[in-house]
């Protein structure tokens, strides 16, 4: 399980990650970055690392969220703090079937979390080459809000983004609350497919990507039947 971050550098600048990105993607985060420089994000976010484990019959639904979720960074309040945990982290160490989220802080990560009971996400396949590149660039449209912005008017919400490591790709995932709007779905699918850059842009309609409502997963009623009263908090 990586170690929790403890020191983080603070560089005059706001880096992008190691590889060089092409112009369209300098460009697309040079437009967004202008945005968000010179006034905090709408909304604060944390950082959970969530460490995949088997269920254990004897183990109680306390013990298995004390073990399973950790809060690697609680308030990320500007981009500035973003890239600066984001940077510090080692997305080469993370084992296969492990979780990042990025969620909207006083949310947690979990379908039990009363923000996200009816809701679902959109879960897109990624190669191994272009998964880090891919989750940078949704992570900043979820927490630049410029996703929540295109669905405003469906009075739905963008509640946090994730990556889940495979062993020959990555699963990475926006959540949204309101799993059963349709229009607010193909909305977010829209927004996504079109300002990705266009070299990590999945087929449009094929089976790279999906979207499901967390009340259609396996095991989501036994999650919710033994969820803690206080797994929000």
């Amino acid at each position: 399980m990586p170690e929790p971050i403890i020191q983080i550098s603070s560089p005059e600048d706001y880096p992008t990650p190691n590889r060089a990105p092409p112009p369209t993607r300098k460009t697309l985060h040079q437009n967004i970055l202008g945005k968000l420089r010179p006034l905090p994000l709408q909304y604060h976010w944390t950082f959970w690392f969530d460490k995949h484990s088997e269920p254990v019959p004897s183990s109680s639904p306390e013990e298995e969220y004390g073990s399973r979720l950790t809060v690697l960074y609680e308030d990320v309040a500007d981009i500035a703090t973003f890239y600066r945990v984001y940077n510090n982290y080692p997305w080469d160490k993370i084992r296969p079937r492990d979780t990042v989220h990025i969620f909207r802080k006083g949310i947690k990560p979990v379908w039990e979390d009363p923000d996200n009971l009816n809701g679902g996400c959109w879960t897109f396949r990624v190669p191994k080459a272009n998964s880090q590149p891919f989750f940078h660039e949704l992570a900043i449209l979820v927490m630049a809000s410029e996703l929540q912005a295109a669905i405003e008017g469906e009075h739905d919400h963008v509640l946090g983004v994730s990556t889940s490591t495979r062993y020959n790709n990555n699963l990475i995932s926006v959540w949204n609350k309101h799993g059963s709007n349709e229009k607010s779905i193909k909305i977010l699918e829209n927004t996504i497919l079109n300002r990705l850059s266009p070299e990590l842009r999945p087929i449009p309609n094929s089976n790279s990507y999906f979207y499901k409502r967390h009340a259609d997963r396996e095991g989501y009623q036994g999650a919710i039947k033994q969820a803690p009263p206080d797994s929000k908090k």
